[in-house]
């Protein structure tokens, strides 16, 4: 029911977060925050895969590599930012990875933190921003690799912003801001594509100043048909771009290859099983993360449920929870390539970002019955709950820099006996050639980039398993068997890695 006589309505009016009882401490904290980010990001993240071969395309190349590199992926034309940013901004040097990665999280926090004012302040806009910089249980936040998703997230936020205050009231300027970033997060990386559609649904059940006691009035109505308008404008700006570059390049390219077997979600049969594997992978592979996610949305909501007059009201607002949380996986239906639905970095990219859109929706919805009884101590838990899970990921990732580092330094005290521009590592533990440890290229690209030009390559004997985790996912292929490659040549230095006493150890 439409209540056409409602008045225009405003947003609830948020006392400043700065007020003189918490103003020290909480930029104390968020300083504190800021430096533990940071610190952790220059702790874990390094070079893994496509950065490595970036790196040393713009170090051959420079900026010109935009204009070779474009043909492959015409859909998304800048693309490449966020990689020539980390180049930049490490001056060619792999620690420019740990400097982009930082970078672009304390951008996103600030972002967030500004997105979210309108309605939001003091340390339940703190937990939101750490819930934004964070993109808990995403390991792509803390991956050099995920560049340009990372940079998207920001130009999300930035939409989001413009929506929390085209849902106040209208102004051209903010409709302007919003399709902009919408239009330059399309042609960086698509993944929000369904995060962005969602931000005007999710804006039905935000909180005005007035209530008329009608779910959806002519106020409401207004608020939302004003956010849906910006982020179409976005989607328009983009899909003319599209036509044009789809009219000169067609459907080739990377994209192209992607999209080649999306047809079968225009059946039945083929969409339930998309939906299936998104599942599968996010809630599926990772067993914990929906009763943690849960866990975070219930404890940030738990005060405006205890707060709630009726039993009805309890209910429905659990169950509001219970849905948002739940319906996470939709969000990563835009990856409709079959490896890439099951591949578990990718769909939980989406979903984190959804997260924190659904966790702002819910202080938004229940915020005149107050989220938390005490701002200062709930917000802090959460936040010590989402940084010590990010310890966790950003430790999985460590783990990897680290091999990698191992595995190049060993190759190099290697090569200081052997006159040799050809590397062939025979690898015995199984471990080596998996996404992460130095799949395809990596290793020659690696050396190179660090300042030793070599063509290397691993191989793995017939009687070693895989032990490729990460490649198993899709699956892709990795390594050749040892046996099966053509005679090598004697100028080709021949390693082995092995285990010994649990290191892993690269000899000749």
């Amino acid at each position: 029911m439409i209540d056409v006589a409602a008045k225009p309505e405003k947003l609830i009016p948020v006392p400043s977060p700065f007020e003189a009882v918490n103003k020290r401490n909480l930029i104390v904290i968020e300083f504190l925050t800021i430096l533990i980010l940071v610190t952790l990001t220059f702790w874990s993240v390094g070079p893994l895969i496509e950065e490595w071969g970036l790196f040393r395309a713009f170090n051959e190349n420079g900026l010109a590599y935009f204009q070779t590199f474009a043909p492959s992926i015409p859909m998304r034309p800048l693309h490449l930012v966020a990689y020539a940013f980390q180049w930049m901004i490490g001056w060619g040097h792999p620690v420019g990875v740990a400097l982009g990665t930082a970078s672009l999280m304390i951008i996103r926090y600030f972002v967030a933190r500004w997105a979210v004012s309108p309605f939001i302040g003091g340390y339940k806009r703190w937990l939101l921003a750490v819930l934004a910089a964070t993109l808990v249980f995403w390991p792509g936040a803390w991956m050099g690799r995920y560049g340009s998703a990372q940079l998207s997230a920001i130009l999300f936020f930035v939409s989001l912003g413009f929506s929390i205050r085209l849902y106040g009231e209208w102004s051209i300027k903010w409709v302007v801001g919003s399709a902009v970033s919408v239009a330059l997060l399309l042609s960086i990386y698509q993944g929000l594509t369904l995060c962005l559609f969602a931000i005007p649904v999710l804006a039905i059940f935000w909180k005005h100043e007035s209530s008329s006691g009608v779910f959806i009035n002519k106020a409401r109505f207004l608020s939302v048909t004003r956010i849906s308008f910006a982020i179409g404008a976005g989607f328009l700006i983009y899909g003319l771009y599209w036509i044009i570059v789809s009219s000169k390049f067609g459907n080739s390219g990377y994209e192209g290859a992607l999209a080649s077997d999306s047809a079968r979600l225009l059946t039945v049969v083929g969409l339930t099983a998309h939906i299936k594997s998104a599942y599968i992978t996010a809630f599926g592979q990772e067993t914990y993360l929906l009763p943690f996610l849960l866990a975070l949305a219930f404890f940030m909501s738990w005060g405006a449920l205890q707060n709630f007059e009726t039993l009805g009201e309890k209910i429905s607002g659990a169950t509001l929870i219970f849905l948002f949380v739940t319906l996470l996986p939709i969000l990563s239906m835009i990856y409709v390539n079959v490896l890439h639905i099951r591949d578990l970095d990718r769909v939980l990219y989406p979903v984190s970002v959804g997260f924190v859109l659904v966790c702002i929706s819910l202080l938004a919805r229940f915020r005149e019955h107050g989220s938390f009884k005490s701002d200062l101590l709930n917000s802090s838990v959460v936040v010590v709950v989402v940084l010590t899970s990010s310890v966790v990921v950003a430790h999985g990732v460590r783990h990897y820099v680290q091999l990698q580092r191992s595995v190049i330094s060993q190759m190099w005290a290697a090569l200081e006996t052997h006159d040799a521009s050809t590397v062939l590592v025979r690898d015995y533990t199984g471990t080596l050639g998996d996404v992460y440890t130095f799949l395809s290229t990596t290793l020659g690209d690696a050396s190179t980039v660090l300042g030793r030009k070599l063509v290397a390559d691993i191989c793995t004997p017939a009687a070693v398993d895989r032990i490729h985790p990460v490649a198993q996912r899709f699956p892709i292929t990795t390594t050749p068997r040892c046996e099966d490659l053509p005679v090598i040549p004697e100028t080709t230095l021949v390693l082995t890695a092995r285990w010994l006493n649990g290191v892993l150890v690269v000899t000749p």
